[in-house]
């Protein structure tokens, strides 16, 4: 049993949500998370109007489910509860407005999965 960790994710420093990062690809890198989100009226919105305004690629958009997926977000920022920023090649979005959004955040060290996300590292490697 691991302690459940939260993270502080914001957008162009402004807080939008947290996440848990419950699932991880670990020998990739990678962690992701259901977005927990905090006075954000519509995420597809959010999402979508940055990606635009900052000239981020977007994988998919479908305006009729207000569903997305991006490429990393650069002004996507993950925070550890000291603070500290997650260090990475990024985060990238994808979800729909009825359902939930999910948050994934690659590059991530071996030495910090081990650390920060050793739970994800232990389900995988074992307790070696």
């Amino acid at each position: 049993m691991h302690l459940k960790k939260t993270y502080r994710i914001e957008l162009n420093r402004v807080k939008i949500g947290t996440t848990d990062f419950e699932f991880a690809d670990t020998p990739m890198g990678v962690i992701h998370g259901k977005i927990n989100f905090e006075n954000v009226e519509s995420p597809y919105e959010l999402f979508k109007k940055h990606c635009e305004k900052f000239k981020v690629k977007i994988n998919q958009d479908d305006k009729e489910y207000k569903f997305i997926d991006t490429q990393v977000i650069p002004e996507l920022k993950v925070y550890f509860e000291n603070g500290t920023e997650l260090n990475g090649w990024g985060g990238a979005i994808s979800g729909m407005e009825k359902d939930d959004f999910e948050i994934q955040f690659g590059g991530i060290t071996s030495e910090l999965m081990q650390s920060e996300f050793k739970h994800h590292y232990e389900e995988y490697y074992g307790n070696e």
